[in-house]
């Protein structure tokens, strides 16, 4: 108890430095962005005691544009991922309500969109084709809403046309929360009725947990139906998480 309320201290006093770094970050050139919030995220997961496990081959440093699609399981997913490859995320508008986060993701360079309205996302998906062509980094969750981590949801493919007119890579990644003793934990796991709260207080009270990154091979988007380029993605991650132990 008095352990989670340490953190839980130490969780408010980083989000506070996040929100005095927000105030700057948008002025900051483009490899300082990555740098603090590579370096924030990091900070942030230690602070959860949350580590982080990398496999696969990662965009090198330095390539251009490229689209990073992985499988949702929690709010965290955004922090595990900048940890790792900072990027300007792709969120449900609602993200932007959340107390704090919501306003720091903003901050960040979070791209919101409103899932049921088409025109919506078209006028999205020009944006993100248009920072692929700059060299951005873009992340992606084609599920729509998260899930437990045991299975992955049907890729919608919509929002991956932009790395097929930029002609970019696409980057399928395994995202998986695990326990002390390396299985499967559903601690970081947003689902259901369960509050941004009760996430953060059911995270503080976990022991350690370990967040693992599995980069799948980059697959060339150039010439592709979206469709086929989603579904391939799909089966990747579904094949690596059900190749985990």
């Amino acid at each position: 108890m008095l352990a989670s309320m340490f953190r839980g201290a130490r969780l408010a006093l980083h989000l506070l430095h996040g929100i005095l770094l927000a105030i700057f970050y948008p002025h900051l050139n483009r490899t300082r962005q990555r740098r603090t919030l590579k370096k924030w995220s990091r900070q942030l997961l230690g602070i959860l005691n949350i580590g982080i496990q990398i496999e696969g081959q990662q965009p090198a440093r330095g390539e251009s544009g490229c689209l990073m699609v992985a499988n949702h399981v929690s709010w965290l997913d955004i922090f595990v991922l900048n940890a790792v490859h900072p990027s300007r995320f792709i969120a449900k508008s609602e993200v932007r309500g959340w107390p704090v986060i919501g306003w720091l993701c903003e901050r960040g360079g979070t791209i919101f969109i409103e899932r049921a309205l088409r025109q919506d996302a078209a006028s999205i998906n020009r944006h993100i084709c248009t920072l692929l062509e700059q060299g951005v980094c873009v992340g992606l969750f084609p599920e729509g809403t998260s899930t437990d981590g045991s299975q992955v949801g049907h890729f919608h493919a919509s929002l991956i046309q932009p790395a097929i007119d930029a002609e970019v890579r696409l980057y399928p990644i395994a995202l998986r929360y695990q326990g002390e003793g390396g299985g499967p934990s559903a601690a970081a796991a947003f689902t259901g009725d369960s509050t941004l709260f009760q996430s953060v207080c059911r995270i503080l009270r976990c022991g350690q947990l370990n967040a693992l990154a599995v980069f799948t091979p980059a697959l060339i988007a150039t010439d592709r139906n979206r469709r086929v380029l989603a579904r391939t993605a799909q089966g990747a991650i579904a094949q690596e998480l059900q190749n985990l132990p």
